[in-house]
């Protein structure tokens, strides 16, 4: 009876092993960034809200979050660079999406601090996609750190 008892315990416990998922099966990938509202310059100890526009594949697909890169410009140590990139997720399994919606959207990048005086420009790199040749493809905007100088008019030279 106890050797009954064991082998109906194993065989429910294999069977609780069943791999069969019939779950969303979600994979990541990025959306292409249009554009981002920054402003004209930055000034030190202040901090900014960033807005990112973005495009979706189709509305079966809906914003994960962003990944932010932040480095020094290896050429300029002066230049503080920021890469940007929108992830998305989407339900494999779902091979026909005729789901419909908005494929445009933007979200907030909140808290963005200028605190240090090291730097006169913040380059943002947003990724837009990837070439043929799988290599990354970047929207790239420079902010200067102060407000610029005004330009001076030209001399009159007709005088």
């Amino acid at each position: 009876m106890k050797r009954i008892a064991l082998l109906m315990v194993l065989a429910l416990s294999l069977y609780s092993c069943d791999t069969d998922d019939d779950g969303p099966n979600l994979n990541f990938t990025i959306a292409e960034i249009t554009g981002t509202d920054l402003p004209e310059y930055f000034e030190i100890g202040e901090s900014y809200d960033l807005e990112v526009t973005y495009e979706l594949p189709n509305a079966c697909h809906q914003f994960s979050n962003f990944s932010v890169n932040p480095y020094v410009d290896e050429e300029t140590d002066s230049t503080f660079v920021i890469e940007i990139a929108a992830l998305i997720s989407y339900d494999a399994n779902i091979t026909d999406c005729t789901e419909e919606g908005e494929l445009t959207d933007s979200r907030t990048i909140r808290d963005l601090r200028v605190s240090s005086e090291d730097y006169n420009n913040y380059q943002f790199k947003l990724l837009t996609g990837e070439d043929e040749n799988g290599e990354a493809e970047f929207l790239i905007i420079d902010v200067p750190v102060g407000e610029p100088e005004p330009e001076t008019p030209e001399e009159n030279t007709n005088a």
